[in-house]
């Protein structure tokens, strides 16, 4: 998604349910969300600082993890948005790199 395309189109004063068709966005909330991270990104306003990356918390075991009785993985909010940065409706291009797995986000 082009992000300057988003803050551009709020700038001009374009009504919300317009951008969201215009840029396939399903949500009131998915717009906001993304409208501030586009800001963020763009340096125009400060993000959020998460009390849990403000304060050093103790080591935590890391739990292996399992493939399922259907072929998935199962991989937990807290992994994926709080310590990783990724958002819901991140899209992955997945690879294989010796024993390893690469999620490359699009």
């Amino acid at each position: 998604m082009n992000k300057k395309k988003i803050i551009e189109m709020v700038r001009k004063g374009v009504p919300d349910k317009e951008i969201m068709r215009e840029l396939g966005i399903q949500t009131k909330a998915s717009l906001k969300k993304m409208y501030y991270d586009a800001l963020v990104e763009a340096g125009k306003i400060k993000g959020i600082v998460r009390e849990s990356k403000m304060k050093k918390a103790k080591p935590k075991k890391k739990r292996p993890l399992a493939i399922g009785k259907r072929g998935t993985l199962l991989l937990s909010n807290k992994l994926l948005v709080d310590q990783l940065g990724f958002n819901k409706g991140d899209k992955f291009a997945v690879s294989k790199r010796k024993d390893s797995i690469i999620l490359k986000k699009q």
